[in-house]
């Protein structure tokens, strides 16, 4: 009887152990999650920005007889502007009926449970637009 009283409650210790340590690795991976969402979010936002700039690039030209196109260079550049205000590394390009904006960035995790760094790819496409009743789409 003396030995097996002597052993009561270790069950309860090692269970609260192991929950402590699920816990932790839960936190962990919130935590990361979450950096992952808000990085995201932010260069979606940024790339959506740079293509609604590329695409209010018109063509003067081509708008007073009466096509909507865009000026491939110049779209581009509001484009390429865009993403540097944002503080952000792209590709953007051009031509006369669209724009694309390809943002990429490495989120550097601060609980490294997933890894140190993620990559995050966003790719934006717009046509132009000015003015209108109709709603012009984004993809």
């Amino acid at each position: 009887m003396i030995g097996h009283t002597s052993q009561a409650g270790q069950t309860l210790v090692i269970f609260a152990l192991v929950l402590a340590f699920c816990l932790v690795g839960m936190l962990a991976l919130v935590v990361d999650l979450g950096t992952l969402f808000v990085a995201y979010n932010r260069v979606d936002d940024a790339a959506l920005l740079a293509i609604q700039a590329g695409a209010s690039a018109i063509d003067q030209g081509s708008f007073y007889t009466g096509s909507l196109r865009l000026d491939p260079e110049a779209a581009e550049q509001r484009c390429r502007d865009t993403l540097a205000a944002a503080r952000l590394q792209g590709r953007c390009t051009a031509d006369v009926r669209s724009i694309t904006a390809d943002v990429s960035q490495v989120v550097t995790l601060p609980v490294p449970l997933l890894g140190v760094r993620a990559p995050i790819h966003v790719s934006r496409t717009a046509q132009p637009a000015f003015g209108g009743s109709t709603a012009e789409t984004t993809s």
